[in-house]
């Protein structure tokens, strides 16, 4: 068998040259690991797919083939490094056998943070795969622990090997210069730029090259976020898949064909937001608004290109969240999921409140930020009075 080691780029794949194999290994994107090495890492992940185990690649590969295989049968394995992030190390990988090729995603967590957060969603994921039935988590299917030997010590890694998203791509927020235009959303731009510029999503296609996002691309894009967060939201238990957030790449797009489709890569908890397990008397509906508006909140906060200040996505996707909220709704209703009365008596109740009421529906969530991250508080406090005034008028338009 051959394994070949790769880094992903929009240019294509980049072979591992010998030399490189010697470098420090990126515990983040800008820390050494203080001995583990590149070439360290790419054998760590060989050794836990080739491993004699039952829980092996081989057993899984059986059960996606139908039937028994050997690892001579193996003509080809790719290990690719896809990206570092703040907490896991992100791989792609390639089987190639019998003229089939076989492509899953790999998770490698080395910081002990790192390792409790991924020991963490492993089972998260698939007890919502299990609950739910739903396309849009990756599905899991290998974890372990492995202690890698090197001549500075030994490192230990933890690794989960799970669904590949096939043609999804990370996107963000970018600054592009431009004409500021009318917009066919509120009639505004895209972000919250100046006249020379504005953000707009930029679509990081590692195939065809990174690009913009047109406008109806990018509200599709929120929709369908919005929807697949409402789809995974218990109403009678308050749980919801948070936290999350566009900066870490959590959503990723695929658009073939002109028809756009939406994934979540990972489900860091599974949990009530604000407290509201601790009310025993707290109205489901009550909980549920406070769940959208949060989500109407969210929605508009990424960094510019992932890793840079704190962005503000423009009111069009106030619209979009709306739409996903609802047609979630009725989705879960048709489903017997939803159990709070008439999905329409809930917009009736939205419909209801004055600008002010509104305004003063969002103090609890204020109050909830200030223990995330400051960056984005910042970014909100700036931007609440015009959101919750332009969220005001999206609610009183809309039809359902």
């Amino acid at each position: 068998m051959i394994v070949q080691y790769f880094f992903s780029s929009p240019e294509g794949d980049i072979s591992v040259v010998p030399d490189e194999l010697a470098k420090p290994f990126k515990m983040a994107p800008s820390i050494d690991h203080p001995f583990l090495t590149l070439g360290d890492y790419f054998k760590a992940i060989e050794e836990f797919l080739l491993r004699d185990q039952e829980q092996s690649l081989v057993a899984l590969l059986e059960d996606h083939l139908g039937r028994r295989i050997h690892l001579d049968q193996l003509g080809k394995l790719l290990i690719r490094s896809e990206k570092h992030g703040a907490l896991y190390h992100f791989a792609t990988i390639e089987i190639f056998i019998d003229k089939q090729r076989i492509k899953y995603a790999l998770n490698t967590a080395v910081s002990e943070r790192g390792q409790a957060w991924l020991n963490h969603e492993y089972p998260l994921l698939g007890y919502l795969g299990e609950s739910f039935n739903l396309p849009y988590l990756p599905r899991v299917y290998l974890k372990g622990e492995l202690e890698h030997p090197v001549s500075s010590g030994k490192a230990c890694l933890s690794i989960v090997l799970a669904e590949w998203f096939e043609d999804y791509h990370e996107w963000h927020h970018s600054m592009v210069p431009t004409p500021t235009l009318p917009s066919p959303y509120e009639g505004e731009g895209m972000g919250g730029g100046g006249e020379s510029e504005r953000s707009r999503i930029r679509i990081w296609d590692q195939r065809c090259g990174h690009r913009f996002a047109t406008e109806e691309e990018s509200f599709e894009i929120y929709k369908q976020a919005s929807k697949i967060l409402t789809l995974y939201y218990d109403t009678q238990s308050f749980r919801q898949i948070y936290p999350w957030h566009h900066a870490a790449g959590d959503f990723v797009v695929r658009i073939r064909d002109a028809k756009i489709d939406v994934r979540l890569c990972t489900a860091r908890g599974y949990d009530p937001f604000m407290g509201f397990v601790e009310e025993e008397d707290i109205n489901p509906l009550v909980a549920l608004i406070y769940f959208f508006l949060n989500l109407t909140i969210k929605m508009r906060l990424d960094k510019l290109d992932g890793l840079g200040e704190a962005i503000w996505a423009g009111s069009y996707s106030i619209q979009a969240a709306l739409e996903g909220f609802f047609e979630a709704l009725h989705t879960m209703d048709s489903e017997g999921r939803y159990d709070l009365g008439k999905v329409e008596d809930l917009l009736s109740i939205l419909k209801s409140f004055t600008h002010e009421e509104v305004h003063a529906l969002f103090r609890p969530l204020r109050e909830a930020y200030q223990e995330e991250e400051p960056g984005d508080l910042l970014v909100i406090e700036k931007n609440l009075g015009d959101h919750t005034e332009q969220l005001f008028r999206v609610i009183q338009r809309f039809r359902k």
